[in-house]
């Protein structure tokens, strides 16, 4: 099986796409790998995931821990709902409480919200990427947004690199 059911809180919605110089395989590998993900994760920001594990399965967890380039740290994970390699990741997305495992320490949940990754092919090598985040607090959804457009930019700018 691959996906679980679980719906997001109510909250705002954001969504960036774009299009990346990849398959939809090389695009998903450089997603879920958590030894290169720390390569290209978080540079338009100046920012260095220094923790990066992924059990990428349904029902599997993730962390990634997240230093700003101010030494702000924040840690993040959650667990796989849906993995389907190379076409689609969803995925719950944790703040936490500094130190707290997202995926451990659910009394210590900021909020919770749920990402999707699509991979579309273009059939021409390349790929449209899509992440939507859902159940966002209002008051972080520009935030989130920002960080998401930074994040398919750093991937695409990684991908063109290979």
């Amino acid at each position: 099986m691959n996906e679980t059911t679980q719906q997001p809180r109510a909250g705002q919605t954001v969504r960036a796409a774009r299009v990346v110089p990849a398959t939809p395989a090389v695009a998903y590998q450089a997603c879920t790998d958590a030894a290169s993900m720390p390569t290209w994760w978080g540079h338009t920001e100046n920012a260095t995931l220094y923790l990066c594990e992924a059990d990428v399965r349904v029902g599997g967890h993730y962390r990634y821990g997240i230093r700003s380039a101010s030494g702000k740290e924040e840690m993040v994970g959650g667990s796989f709902l849906e993995v389907y390699p190379g076409s689609r990741l969803v995925f719950t997305w944790s703040d936490t409480v500094a130190g707290k495992d997202a995926a451990k320490d659910a009394a210590e949940l900021v909020h919770e919200s749920r990402v999707t990754l699509d991979l579309h092919d273009l059939k021409d090598g390349t790929t449209r990427v899509v992440i939507t985040h859902q159940g966002l607090p209002a008051a972080e959804a520009n935030r989130y947004n920002a960080g998401w457009h930074d994040l398919i930019q750093d991937l695409t700018l990684h991908l063109a690199n290979q």
